[in-house]
């Protein structure tokens, strides 16, 4: 699958959802990347982090998409100029039923288990979800994988 196509793929599918919340969604310049990926799992893995990036930023702010190539490892990540995840949460965040603000219901912030199925899909690619968030700065999520049969 092209890395590429996959991340316009996302980006066409949220970009009425984002340009109704005020919020900018681009893709990075990404790099020709083709790589042996069961397209399906990483369209919903990308899905799940671009829909939580925009849940949690506000009007005027950016959603970013990219990819990378370093030979060994292609790397996708989703950045956001959103609320950010205090520093003690980002442990359980890859957790199955984890929320940040254990105070929000399933109706008004989901069931939990967003990070934990792109923590799943990445296991099964043999690769890895990372996180790193600052509170009123932003979130970014990198997704590793390695970079098998690449073009």
């Amino acid at each position: 699958m092209n890395i590429g196509e996959l991340l316009t793929t996302v980006r066409d599918y949220y970009e009425a959802s984002a340009t109704g919340a005020g919020i900018s969604l681009v893709n990075d310049e990404t790099e020709s990347l083709n790589a042996e990926l069961d397209r399906s799992l990483m369209l919903r893995a990308v899905s799940n982090l671009v829909s939580n990036a925009i849940a949690h930023t506000p009007p005027g702010g950016t959603v970013t998409l990219a990819a990378t190539n370093d030979g060994a490892t292609i790397r996708i990540e989703v950045s956001d100029t959103g609320i950010g995840i205090p520093a003690e949460a980002l442990p359980g965040v890859f957790d199955r039923f984890f929320r940040v603000d254990p105070s929000r219901s399933k109706s008004s912030g989901g069931t939990g288990l967003g990070l934990a199925i792109v923590q799943s899909i990445l296991t099964l690619h043999d690769g890895s979800a990372e996180i790193t968030s600052q509170l009123g700065r932003g979130t970014r999520v990198t997704l590793r994988m390695p970079a098998l049969a690449t073009q």
